[in-house]
């Protein structure tokens, strides 16, 4: 079973959306035959609270990007229920994809979403309901997605995914039951694109699963949001597993020396990749000047890089000195610098929180 995007783009009384939207992801839809002799579905379930109609837009992602799309209409208080949604709405006789469902700010609180996909037998259905998951909640540069595998492998077959809410590269770890490093993946994925390993451990990794495994996606640069599929063998009866969201220790010292005089101002003290606490940037004519300080664990310097960067911040030199002068309209706001460190080879993703003064 493979997933599917939609974008929705909904207007209460059938306006246009408008210009601040909130978008949410359904991490799973598809159509076709999957192994074992199974047959997938999904259907999507809107209902509408408010006392407008809402329209609703529905784009199908796949890993080239963005397909075929439709519109529905949900009138006041009312369900619409979509079949097997991938088949009959975007044409595709077998498809995986991902539904990214994009709404006005105001109808996004009226309107509710939910998802299930499910395989039909003659004995009757199994399925997992899929949760749709706000892009605010995606992870980005510097967190890991925790997949969990499952328990008995030798009866359990486990796919696990992706979507690219931006451009992104991803260092995918196998980390077994015991702590052990089994092995070490890193890939890129354009942006609006969706991408699933079936039987994920030995497609993506070239090894055999165990008991409880764990997949980490640990973001170097971008937005995704990762999701897991633990199926029965037997019975085709899957389980949906959500990519949680969290941090490495990192391997790092990790700080910024504020007046460029070879003393760390602010540390990140409980290496979690993030300096504990921010650092204030001045919107005034004069551009702000800081250095960013990383070490490897033997002590000798990384080599860093910013990713992700606003337009106004730049790294000037490779002693780590960043120059940043944020526009006016950011003061009172707060925001992040997100920095690549590498050492040895590995590479390690740094956050560095910021309050606009």
């Amino acid at each position: 079973m493979k997933i599917k995007h939609l974008i929705a783009a909904t207007a209460a009384a059938l306006l246009p959306m408008a210009a601040s939207a909130a978008t949410l992801i359904i991490p799973a839809a598809g159509t076709g035959s999957g192994a074992n002799g199974s047959q997938w579905q999904s259907e999507l379930t809107l209902h509408n609270t408010s006392a407008s109609t809402t329209r609703v837009r529905l784009v199908f992602h796949d890993t080239s990007g963005a397909a075929e799309s439709t519109e529905i209409d949900v009138a006041s208080r009312s369900t619409v229920a979509i079949e097997d949604i991938v088949r009959t709405r975007f044409q595709r006789q077998s498809a995986i994809g991902a539904i990214e469902i994009v709404v006005d700010d105001a109808a996004a609180r009226r309107l509710a979403v939910t998802s299930r996909t499910f395989n039909r037998t003659d004995k009757g259905e199994f399925g997992q309901d899929i949760p749709a998951v706000s892009v605010s909640d995606a992870a980005v540069a510097g967190e890991v997605a925790v997949l969990t595998g499952p328990s008995a492998v030798d009866s359990t077959r486990y796919n696990f995914g992706l979507y690219g809410l931006s451009a992104a590269t991803i260092r995918w770890e196998l980390i077994r039951a015991d702590g052990n490093l089994a092995a070490t993946k890193e890939a890129t994925y354009n942006a609006g694109t969706q991408t699933q390993y079936n039987f994920g451990v030995s497609a993506l990794f070239g090894v055999e699963p165990q008991n409880n495994d764990a997949v980490y996606a640990n973001v170097l640069s971008g937005q995704i949001i990762a999701y897991g599929s633990a199926i029965n063998n037997a019975s085709n009866d899957p389980t949906f597993v959500p990519g949680i969201r969290a941090r490495q220790d990192v391997r790092v010292t990790f700080g910024v020396d504020l007046d460029e005089n070879g003393t760390i101002d602010v540390a990140d003290a409980d290496h979690d990749g993030v300096l504990d606490q921010p650092i204030d940037l001045f919107t005034s004519t004069f551009p702000n000047f800081f250095r960013i300080v990383v070490s490897g664990p033997d002590g000798s310097p990384a080599q860093i890089e910013l990713i992700d960067a606003p337009r106004d911040a730049d790294l000037i030199d490779q002693q780590g000195t960043v120059e940043w002068a944020p526009t006016g309209d950011l003061k009172g706001q707060s925001g992040t610098l997100k920095v690549r460190a590498t050492f040895n080879g590995t590479s390690e993703v740094l956050t560095i929180p910021v309050n606009f003064r």
